[in-house]
């Protein structure tokens, strides 16, 4: 008889709508079956609780937490150049970005993600607090072509953001990623140094690209390209990249994308506020592009919460085309589980054996879930975050009942409280 590390017992599978018992062994999900036999060393009674793949949260800034509410109603280039770059400049030390990321882990943790990728300063901090919290994230030190807080040239940033890859290559739950600001704000020789970097290290390349019609125009002015035919010709582009936003693309810079691989983030709450436009996504995916979510950073959006960005997804596309089907429930769901996980080249975001045991529960036994009828569609439509019961990542339950194991819940939330009260005092 099989032995488990973990059994979850009677879940409604969000795929099939039927029960069933899941065996977790050496953190992948091992067997799926009507009625597991074996005794796991752990047991989860989920009767009554719908069984989904986590989130994956593609594209974002955690350590931006401690902002969250600052600049609002403002585009995004008066949004970053009158209200979080003088804010950073005050403010981004080890200790911020150490609390920040805290705090957002226990956001994500709770709605939630298990993956994310992220980009930002002092990301050895948020790699520690990653390994407390026992979430997976392909975290990246930001590369800039201006001085800040921490690098004063492009070459300081490249040897930063070298040292911190090569610090955290050897961890099991956190691989490092280059990422090289915008095609604004890295000039051609700072993206071809990213570049050479993440082909040597073996990395993948995390960008923003194309947000605004502001930043095509500017990049047209100023290279006589549009950002992805800029990114093109100087051999930026492959399987390997991973670019946020993506909302300006032409025909011919959709047909390059698709050829070359490259992977697309829509953040759809964070370009709605900023006022930066919609994506269109439905298009993307029709032409073949590979397509996953993220919420943007927690200042931009507000949140981290990946169960309301899928929900808005599914949502704006069918307003926006006229089109009830534009983007699917279903659609919507996968490209927040599945599309972010093989993203990175992780075999997960799929209740399936093999797949890593990235998983949740959703509890039912609340008003706005009942009665049930499709579990997909009713969490896409109807379930809000607080009605994640357990998360479970790497075959380990890391929140149950809504207790969160790893982190110190009412530290974290008393330090915010405290950096708060710093920054105000600056606004």
């Amino acid at each position: 008889m099989q032995s488990y590390d973990l059994v979850i017992r009677s879940a409604v599978n969000i795929d099939t709508g039927k029960i069933c018992d899941v065996g977790i062994r050496d953190g992948k999900i091992a067997e799926i079956s009507e009625k597991i036999d074996s005794r796991g060393k752990e047991e989860i009674r989920a009767e009554g609780k719908i069984l989904s793949p986590s989130f994956a949260n593609m594209h974002t800034h955690i350590p931006m937490a401690l902002m969250r509410g600052i600049g609002a109603d403002l585009p995004l280039m008066d949004w970053l150049q009158k209200v979080i770059w003088p804010i950073e400049k005050e403010f981004v030390s080890p200790e911020f970005v150490r609390a920040g990321a805290e705090l957002a882990l226990l956001e994500m943790i709770r709605s939630g993600t298990t993956l994310f990728l992220d980009m930002y300063f002092f990301e050895e901090e948020v790699g520690e607090a990653v390994k407390t919290a026992g979430i997976r994230g392909g975290l990246g030190f930001g590369i800039l072509d201006f001085p800040t807080r921490v690098a004063r040239e492009p070459m300081e940033y490249i040897k930063r953001a070298k040292e911190f890859a090569k610090s955290m290559k050897e961890e099991e739950m956190i691989f490092p990623v280059i990422c090289p600001h915008a095609v604004y704000t890295c000039s051609p020789g700072t993206l071809t140094m990213a570049k050479e970097l993440a082909d040597d290290l073996d990395l993948y390349l995390h960008i923003h690209l194309s947000e605004t019609r502001e930043e095509v125009e500017r990049v047209k002015e100023e290279y006589g390209n549009t950002p992805v035919l800029h990114l093109e010709k100087l051999g930026f582009l492959s399987p390997k990249v991973i670019c946020a936003h993506m909302v300006w693309l032409s025909d011919e810079e959709i047909q390059i994308v698709k050829e070359k691989g490259v992977k697309s983030v829509h953040c759809p709450e964070s370009n709605l506020k900023l006022a930066s436009g919609i994506a269109p996504v439905p298009k993307y995916i029709s032409k073949g592009m590979h397509v996953c979510l993220g919420t943007d950073g927690p200042a931009s959006n507000d949140n981290l919460d990946m169960l309301e960005e899928v929900a808005t997804t599914a949502k704006i596309h069918k307003g926006n085309s006229l089109d009830a089907r534009a983007i699917t429930a279903e659609t919507a769901f996968r490209l927040a589980t599945e599309k972010g996980f093989e993203a990175v080249g992780i075999k997960g975001g799929r209740i399936l054996e093999g797949y890593v045991a990235d998983l949740i529960l959703i509890n039912t036994d609340s008003p706005h879930l009942q009665p049930l009828y499709d579990p997909l569609s009713q969490v896409v439509y109807s379930a809000k975050s607080s009605d994640i019961d357990t998360v479970i990542c790497n075959g380990k339950v890391i929140m149950e009942k809504g207790q969160i194991k790893s982190l110190d819940e009412e530290r974290i939330l008393a330090q915010s409280r405290e950096w708060s009260e710093k920054i105000r005092s600056k606004l």
